[in-house]
């Protein structure tokens, strides 16, 4: 469905409410992790803590995924990045490492350190937030299909 690459959205506008295919990931994810990974949140219409501008959650594409663990929020993380072009992640971000946390993007394919102040919550942040591309955020069915294609026994 992607390419190498891809194009990073941010913030393009806000939901008139929730977006099916973001509320069919984060309810996967959570049902897959047996209560390891909690729901914090999807869509709300907020501007980005500390900052004047406004925060995708308010597109209705971004989720907060909770860990009470480092272990099981690196699992996640390395399944997101893993998966990434499948279920068109277009950010992520790490709260939990110092000095300030650590966002990967589609379109840098890495990593990026922060400095202390750049995300609110970080560092020691015990939650992942994660942007979906605006196709995917809409298509529930999508989400099923590519979910069920990870599941089948090889």
């Amino acid at each position: 469905m992607f390419s190498s690459k891809r194009k990073y959205t941010g913030f393009d506008g806000v939901a008139p409410t929730r977006l099916a295919g973001t509320e069919k990931f984060k309810d996967w994810v959570v049902f897959l992790n047996g209560g390891k990974i909690t729901n914090l949140g999807t869509y709300v219409v907020r501007k980005k803590r500390g900052k004047e501008s406004m925060s995708v959650h308010a597109t209705g594409r971004a989720i907060d995924l909770g860990f009470a663990n480092r272990e099981d929020g690196l699992a996640l993380i390395d399944f997101l990045v893993r998966n990434a072009e499948a279920f068109g992640v277009e950010y992520i971000a790490d709260y939990f490492p110092p000095e300030g946390g650590r966002g990967w993007r589609c379109d840098r394919e890495k990593w990026q350190s922060y400095r202390k102040g750049e995300i609110a919550g970080a560092p020691y942040g015990k939650w992942v937030h994660v942007e979906l591309s605006p196709e995917v955020a809409r298509d529930a069915g999508y989400i099923d299909a590519v979910f069920q294609c990870l599941l089948k026994p090889a």
